[in-house]
């Protein structure tokens, strides 16, 4: 028995050793399994485990100045899988090829590759492909949502300056490109957890990161003008047989682009990735002279009445001729321009003194990117020439130079708005998260006031009785400048007889410009003059468009916020600041520190000063950006302005700013008025003007 207890005791410490010893090993295991080799192994298990995949940020929406949705994001059913994981490559590409438009074979070939790696098999499918997919029940096929972009307003065969995003939703022409990092976002992740054998996958809720949309673009277009000057557009191209055209209409005093249209009846390579407005050249014809007459008449070497001899159409310079399509013998520079004669044009850019005529195209802008917020845009060239008498005056008829559609619009509107040179754009505003943030544009005076008046009454007569006749329309006045331009032929290097681009550059209406409108067309036949096929496009589209109280103006209010050179000003201009500060609330603001202004946004679009409506280009940008809505005015502390010396035309601007009318004597300028200047506004604000 003794023998017996002690073989049994023996067994037992035995048996407490190997257990001991066995759970010593399982917990030295598990120590090193969850201490020591914690994170390798916990990187292996989410590697084998988790699934990621891109959770696409909702692209920030583009609106136009009213609040119409252009660009909108909608939700798109996609599928993906793991090929070879629980369904093979080559079946997958069985199902798939019909759907993915790309032959079986090919697929197989392209998912053998990616065993095991997240492959998208469809993506953004319409709702009758994605029910069509749902309804094989494939195993390891899984469904997710993605955004696809759409263009609600977008027109057929127009390129439209919005762009458009590549299969990533990425920006890849256009606004789209241009503020891609705005539009964007940034976007999330999910986790997917899979079992022991890769089924039954699920969305970790604690591992995946929620997407950031994208900011929003408030634009300066106008959705309603955009379509009707594409339709006019169009039908302008299709009627004269042109090759392609482009038209722009602009806010002259911000550069507040209102609607712009590309059309191309050819089935170009590329087309809809850039805009002929801003990335192509060409030669201006005599739109270009609207520069040489700003020369002439800056530099003091013509006046608008003297005259010239037209040579009966045929002029020599430097022993070689220029034409006109007409015949004119003695002729005035204002009738000169009006009938767009190329001979007396090239006798008034021979009185400048050599080089200045290039000095003044580069003032206006040519050869310079505008700055507008477009990619790809050119800057023009402007060649060098041997100065000679013909070639100033084959400079000055628009040859020789290339420069592209927007700038000619942007030299425009420095004459519309007094002669100030604006930076176009399209952006009003980008909203995110944290509010609107509004855009600031600047510009810089070019052109005396004086003389930027004087070429608008050039610009007037030009369709009242010169070139661009056709459209004289006394309900819609437009005043502009038509080009009739010969292409170059590259391969012989000289002017096509039989090719030519019209065009016409002008603003409405021609006495208080509010829109700077531009056409072109490329080739057009039978008729090849810009009065009679690229103007009409303008007058039509302000036809159906401009009723009452329904032309477009920059959705920001303007600020005033540099200073009037006085060395700049002439005696006019100062009276006309003297009668417009003290209502503007200006005090001493228009001290002379510089001949710089700014235009920025404020939050508030009902604040906009539409008394501005009536205020000349020159006095709307200098201090009138910063007038208070007349109707809210003080009238206990008002005064009537001194409109001693002013013409008519500042005069009434100025009362109309006021909230006031005028009862008028006389032509000229203003001797009398009454109320007298200085005395309070009250109630029934009419005054009686004298003019002599």
């Amino acid at each position: 028995q003794r023998g017996v207890a002690t073989t049994l005791r023996r067994r037992r410490r035995l048996l407490a050793a190997v257990v001991v010893c066995v759970w010593g090993v399982v917990w030295a295991r598990a120590f090193q399994l969850q201490i020591v080799d914690r994170d390798q192994l916990a990187t292996v298990g989410h590697r084998q485990s988790d699934r990621e995949v891109r959770i696409a940020a909702p692209r920030g929406e583009i609106f136009d100045r009213a609040g119409r949705l252009l660009a909108i994001n909608v939700s798109r059913r996609s599928f993906f899988a793991y090929p070879g994981r629980e369904t093979s490559p080559q079946r997958l590409a069985a199902k798939f090829a019909a759907v993915c438009g790309v032959p079986s074979r090919t697929l197989a070939r392209q998912w053998q590759t990616r065993r095991d790696r997240f492959t998208w098999l469809a993506r953004r499918c319409s709702d009758r492909t994605a029910a069509r997919v749902t309804d094989w029940k494939l195993p390891g096929v899984y469904p997710t949502w993605e955004y696809d972009r759409a263009y609600p307003a977008a027109i057929p065969g127009v390129l439209d300056p919005l762009g458009f995003v590549n299969a990533d939703l990425v920006g890849a022409a256009g606004l789209e490109c241009r503020y891609d990092e705005l539009l964007r976002g940034s976007d999330g992740r999910g986790v997917f957890l899979a079992d022991a054998v890769g089924r039954r996958f699920a969305v970790d809720p604690v591992a995946g990161q929620k997407p950031v949309p994208g900011c929003n673009l408030h634009l300066t277009l106008d959705a309603r003008w955009q379509s009707i000057l594409a339709e006019e557009l169009t039908a302008a191209v299709v009627k004269w047989r042109a090759n392609w055209g482009v038209a722009l209409l602009m806010d002259p005093y911000t550069g507040a682009v209102v609607a712009m249209a590309d059309v191309d009846t050819r089935d170009r390579k590329g087309k809809g990735q850039k805009c002929r407005l801003v990335s192509d050249v060409i030669e201006p014809g005599s739109t270009f002279k609207i520069v040489t007459y700003a020369a002439a008449l800056s530099d003091g070497v013509v006046h608008p009445g003297e005259y010239f001899d037209g040579g009966d159409g045929v002029g020599v310079f430097s022993g070689r001729r220029i034409r006109d399509d007409k015949k004119h013998a003695v002729i005035s520079v204002a009738e000169a321009f009006s009938l767009s004669s190329n001979v007396v044009t090239g006798r008034i850019a021979n009185r400048l003194e050599p080089g200045r005529l290039d000095l003044w195209v580069r003032q206006l802008g040519f050869g310079q990117k505008t700055g507008i917020d477009l990619p790809g845009e050119s800057s023009g060239r402007i060649a060098v020439q041997r100065h000679s008498e013909y070639n100033v005056a084959t400079r000055a008829i628009g040859h020789g130079v290339a420069v592209t559609p927007l700038q000619l619009a942007v030299a425009c509107a420095a004459i519309a708005n007094g002669g100030y040179l604006v930076q176009p754009h399209l952006v009003a505003a980008v909203e995110s998260p944290r509010g609107r943030q509004y855009t600031t544009t600047a510009g810089h005076r070019v052109l005396r006031p004086e003389v930027a008046s004087v070429l608008r009454g050039f610009m007037q007569r030009t369709v009242t009785e010169g070139t661009a006749k056709p459209i004289a329309d006394p309900r819609f006045p437009i005043a502009g400048k038509t080009g009739t331009a010969e292409k170059p032929d590259p391969r012989t290097g000289r002017y096509d007889k039989t090719k030519f681009i019209a065009s016409f550059v002008g603003f409405y209406p021609a006495e208080c410009p509010r829109l700077v409108g531009l056409v072109i067309l490329d080739e057009p036949e039978p008729i090849h003059y810009g009065g009679y096929t690229a103007a009409p496009v303008l007058l039509n589209t302000i036809r159906r468009a401009a009723s009452a109280g329904n032309v477009p103006t920059d959705p920001r209010p303007l600020f005033a916020q540099g200073r009037v050179a006085e060395t700049l000003m002439t005696g006019w201009s100062r009276r006309l600041v003297d009668a417009v500060v003290p209502w503007i609330g200006v005090n001493d603001a228009l001290a002379a520190t510089g001949d710089q202004y700014s235009i920025i946004e404020n939050e508030d679009s009902n604040e906009r000063n539409d008394a501005c409506a009536g205020v000349t280009g020159w006095d709307r940008l200098q201090g009138a950006a910063a007038v208070k809505e007349p109707a809210a005015a003080d009238t206990s502390t008002s005064r009537w302005p001194d409109l001693a010396g002013l013409t008519l035309r500042d005069a009434l601007a100025v009362l109309r700013a006021c909230g006031a009318d005028a009862d008028v004597l006389g032509s000229g300028v203003v001797t009398a008025q009454h109320p007298p200047a200085q005395s309070p506004l009250g109630d029934d604000r009419r005054c009686r003007l004298t003019l002599r």
